[in-house]
């Protein structure tokens, strides 16, 4: 059985493959998009939202069948053709040029797997059973995203604002500045968040002491 080491990773400017023009491919591309990816799909066909993306110039779409050469420079590769024999030819000339590669319903020949996401602004939470129970991974996706609210999108900014302008400080000793980290996460800005309140970052430097 295969385990997957658990990595977020920038893909911002980089090539990645994607090849096959389905639903699975559809998923894989709007997700690479969404991170800054820089798309290449291969496919005689495929699905409407995909022909957008590449009508938009969001994707680079070449629409024939798959040639070893479109690896080449790929960060990543992605197969989801639905032949499970064109995906194993695929998974077979991405290992012979090193690019890590993900295979439709096929963990044990993936270099890597894409988990179930709960995505907030900058906070992300990954959730994946080494492609094993993909109907595991969807329910506990389902359930955080009621734990992790639109809220927190919000809470997200302001922590890491905070966070930096105590970080920053030369006036606090680094003892102090661990103590008030500490304090910042135990007040209860999430649930004023959540009242719709409005919170600012000033505000909340002003409870922990610390001047803006």
């Amino acid at each position: 059985m295969t385990s997957f080491y658990p990595l977020h990773i920038c893909i911002e400017g980089k090539k990645c493959l994607v090849v096959g023009g389905g639903k699975t491919a559809e998923r894989k591309v709007s997700t690479l998009l969404r991170y800054g990816g820089k798309v290449v799909l291969v496919s005689p066909d495929a699905t409407r939202p995909i022909r957008k993306h590449s009508n938009k110039k969001r994707i680079v779409w070449h629409r024939r069948n798959f040639k070893a050469a479109d690896l080449n420079g790929a960060l990543l590769a992605f197969s989801a053709t639905g032949s499970a024999q064109l995906n194993r030819e695929i998974g077979t000339e991405a290992k012979k040029k090193s690019i890590l590669v993900n295979l439709a319903d096929n963990p044990e020949g993936c270099d890597f797997i894409s988990p179930s996401l709960v995505e907030r602004g900058h906070l992300t939470v990954s959730i994946a059973t080494d492609g094993l129970a993909p109907l595991l991974s969807k329910k506990i996706r389902q359930d955080l995203e009621k734990y992790f609210g639109k809220e927190y999108r919000r809470y997200t900014e302001l922590i890491a604002k905070v966070r930096s302008t105590i970080i920053l400080d030369n006036t606090l000793a680094p003892q102090e500045k661990k103590k008030k980290l500490k304090c910042l996460l135990s007040l209860p800005i999430i649930n004023q968040l959540a009242r719709g309140e409005r919170v600012h970052y000033k505000d909340i430097l002003k409870k922990l002491g610390v001047s803006g």
